[in-house]
């Protein structure tokens, strides 16, 4: 295949020689805002910094369109009188598809002052004007950029100081310690279920994202502090953005790899409206990498659909309907010869299947130029189903039911969220949160003794979940800037509550910038934990976790944010998270937390919960950025922490998250292989270095004498094992022609084939310590193209 590619490449190059030699263009278009009351704001002037004889001025509807822009990388400056001007730097310009730049401007202190703002401002400031630390926006295009990212949020959130992956086949992150549970996803503004492929109950990652980045506009992350609207979340949160179709004309996306198929399509119901929509379908199976890494014989395959209709009126406000759906399967047929199982090809036959639907509608209306009032409403439907089999040699290898399994989420939520920008000092959002949510779970393994189902897990459930906030942002001048407010929520399952006050404090003085926040956080476990039951068949049933309280945490943060020499920026964070009424196992002699659960079926053969643990999370955050400029970019993060719990007795361990650092390193840069720069050729690179996966001493004598794994009282997570080592890549190269942009990219994780440490177990039938590695090199090619 890649044979074949490279003779590709070589065409399209060729073709390219003995293309005419005319300058391509394409059209600049987007909406300029105001940042905290999110009206638009016309007469807003955009240049492009290369030839300002090219500019265009917003319409009333903060409306903008510039014609005729080179392809290639450009910067534009966006400036109006009363508000501080704001420069987009080397955005990428390409002849298939025309690029949407939104833009929200800051109003000046005072009104009317003109103000001088740096060409260092920091690029990646959050979205949302009440995040103040510990947050930072990301793009589409970084997404696609960042080597083995393989445009999902969450791989690409890895590069971001103070997270770290959870393993190699999975995108959970781990942020700043805590587990990959405590993570949020929003989109549109309302929380969503887990949206991975191939993820487990209770759960926030999987093996791939089933949000596609080509429908995803400019979002947020958040690793911390909160502000007082972000809610059920303990670690980090993921604010993402569904971008709008093109209201000026119709364009299509078209890609073929390794991974599958993708198309794409968008553009406006009708011509010179302003209603649109954006359509993408992806389906794609892992079939052709089986040579590169080990599965056990298991063939995945999925596919994934997204969607966003816009609908602006001239007097009822806009609206908006989006939706996300997926499909997953994993099937394993053992070999029909016995001598040829083993511990990576064993002896299972594999049927597993998992669909996500959510839908929703949002309306967001304008009451007068300072205030809005946004209204979103959501469904979502979520299941997993399996079956396991074995084959019986002795029988001609007939099947042997060995388990079953079937769970399945439902949630209505709806939000409303009003915002007043009282003047340029003073913004005021508040808002309410109610979610319905029911679950239902059946697992069972077959008894081969007695020749019947054992029921392990049998529940299922409903229960509402509220929530409301309020917050205050003001500007006390030019320097400083504050941030109050609270959240609270209400668990109507077993009446728990929480009130959480929350505040920030930034400091600006000339170019350097001091952040101080804190507040209290708090997040329920699955509903699934509060009414887990393994009754035995024909008992009754209890549930013995109902009454554990929420999940709490108070954070604290110390920022520091300074720009550097040679366009590079410079910021750190001190934290400390105390983690309170924290589940763990009623039991003296038990090392079980809720904090080191991974998902539902953690809790098999634990006895009743009670909320009394702690935990605590301390450490240092850095990163030194330079955003893409000049042909390149840079990106450094580094992190030294510390992640420990408390069990029932009041031991502290560590927590099973604690790998103590991690350190990355990014760069990429690019190439104009023509005068006119038609044809880019780029590469990125990755290398990765953290403290290896913790994991509690088996004790090997005891596990032999009980034929299963038993670890040593007292030890738990005190084993580390080797430094994880990691070096991503990707080349790729762009030809940008009339009416189309091709793109050939080849993404690499892990290119020098390293075997990190995953995890070990004991082997009852050898009776001996086994250890199971990381993936190794995976390989991604695909050709994509952008037309109209």
């Amino acid at each position: 295949m890649l044979r074949y590619i490279f003779i590709y490449i070589l065409f399209l190059w060729g073709a390219a020689v003995y293309a005419q030699d005319a300058v391509l263009t394409q059209n600049i278009r987007g909406q300029v805002l105001d940042a905290e009351s999110k009206k638009p704001i016309e007469g807003v002037v955009i240049l492009l910094l290369s030839d300002k004889q090219k500019n265009a001025m917003t319409d009333s509807n903060g409306y903008y369109i510039l014609q005729g822009i080179p392809v290639g990388r450009q910067s534009f400056q966006f400036s109006m009188v009363g508000y501080e001007p704001r420069t987009a730097s080397e955005v990428l310009v390409t002849s298939g598809k025309e690029l949407e730049l939104n833009i929200s401007l800051t109003e000046n202190f005072t009104r009317l002052k003109e103000v001088s703002v740096s060409a260092n401002k920091d690029r990646n400031k959050a979205q949302n004007e009440f995040a103040t630390v510990s947050a930072r926006s990301f793009s589409v295009e970084e997404t696609k950029r960042f080597a083995a990212s393989v445009s999902d949020p969450a791989r690409m959130a890895q590069n971001f100081m103070g997270v770290s992956n959870n393993d190699d086949m999975e995108n959970g992150i781990v942020v700043r310690g805590n587990s990959p549970k405590g993570i949020l996803w929003r989109l549109e503004g309302i929380e969503i279920p887990n949206p991975n492929h191939f993820g487990s109950l209770s759960t926030s990652g999987g093996a791939v994202s089933m949000l596609n980045a080509s429908v995803l506009g400019t979002s947020d992350f958040y690793t911390g502090a909160f502000p007082a609207e972000i809610g059920n979340a303990l670690s980090g949160a993921f604010d993402l953005q569904f971008r709008n179709g093109n209201t000026e004309r119709r364009e299509h996306t078209f890609q073929l790899g390794t991974l599958g198929v993708e198309a794409a399509t968008e553009g406006p119901f009708k011509k010179g409206g302003k209603a649109s929509y954006l359509v993408n379908y992806r389906y794609s199976t892992l079939t052709l990498l089986q040579g590169y890494f080990d599965l056990g014989g298991v063939l995945p395959a999925y596919q994934d659909a997204s969607f966003k209709l816009n609908f602006p009126t001239k007097k009822a406000g806009t609206f908006s309907v989006f939706g996300l759906w997926g499909y997953n399967t994993a099937t394993k047929d053992p070999d029909k010869d016995s001598t040829l199982w083993t511990d990576e090809n064993p002896n299972f036959k594999l049927r597993a299947d998992g669909m996500l639907a959510v839908g929703g509608i949002t309306h967001q209306y304008f009451l007068n130029n300072h205030a809005y009032i946004k209204t979103i409403v959501s469904a979502s439907y979520d299941d997993a189903k399996t079956d396991v089999d074995t084959l019986n040699p002795a029988n001609n290898y007939t099947e042997i039911p060995t388990q079953k399994s079937l769970s399945s989420n439902t949630a209505m939520r709806a939000t409303v969220m009003y915002n007043n920008k009282i003047n340029s000092r003073n913004t005021f959002r508040a808002g309410v949160v109610a979610q319905l949510l029911s679950f239902d779970i059946d697992e069972n393994l077959f008894d081969q003794g007695v020749k019947q189902w054992k029921t392990l897990i049998k529940s299922n459930g409903s229960t509402q979940y509220y929530q409301a906030y309020l917050q205050w942002k003001t500007r006390l001048n030019q320097h400083i800037t504050t941030t109050g407010g609270v959240h609270a929520s209400y668990y109507a399952l077993n009446n728990k509550y929480s009130i959480e006050p929350r505040a920030s404090v930034s400091y600006n003085a000339g170019k350097n910038t001091i952040t101080l926040a804190t507040g209290l956080h708090s997040k329920p476990e699955h509903i699934s934990t509060y009414l887990y039951s393994n009754a035995a068949q024909g008992t009754a049933i209890t549930y013995p976790n109902k009454s554990l309280d929420l999940l709490r945490a108070a954070h604290l943060v110390l920022g520091y944010d300074r720009p550097l020499p040679f366009k590079m920026r410079f910021k750190t964070e001190v934290y400390y998270q105390h983690l309170y009424n924290i589940p763990v196992e009623a039991d003296s002699t038990s090392s079980f937390s809720i904090i080191n659960a991974e998902n539902i079926y953690s809790l098999l053969d634990t006895k009743p919960l009670v909320s009394t643990g702690t935990g605590r999370n301390y450490g240092i955050d850095m990163s030194i950025e330079r955003p893409f400029s000049n042909g390149y970019y840079i990106l450094a993060t580094g992190s030294l922490f510390r992640s420990l719990y408390t069990t029932y007795a009041g031991q502290e361990y560590n927590t099973l998250f604690n790998r103590g650092y991690q350190v990355n390193v990014l760069g990429g840069k690019e190439w104009k292989l023509n005068a006119k720069g038609k044809t880019i050729l780029g590469i990125n690179g990755k290398f990765l270095y953290s403290g290896g996966l913790r994991e509690s001493v088996i004790d090997v004598a005891s596990s032999m004498t009980q034929k299963k794994t038993i670890y040593y009282a007292g030890q738990y997570y005190t084993k580390q094992s080797t430094p994880y080592q990691r070096v991503d890549g990707s080349v790729f190269i762009k030809f940008n022609r009339r009416r189309a942009t091709h793109s050939i990219q080849f993404d690499a994780q892990n290119i020098f084939d390293r075997k990190n440490y995953f995890y070990s177990f004991f082997d009852k039938r050898n009776g001996i310590v086994k250890t199971v590695y990381q993936t190794g090199f995976i390989p991604n090619l695909a050709y994509r193209v952008e037309f109209h």
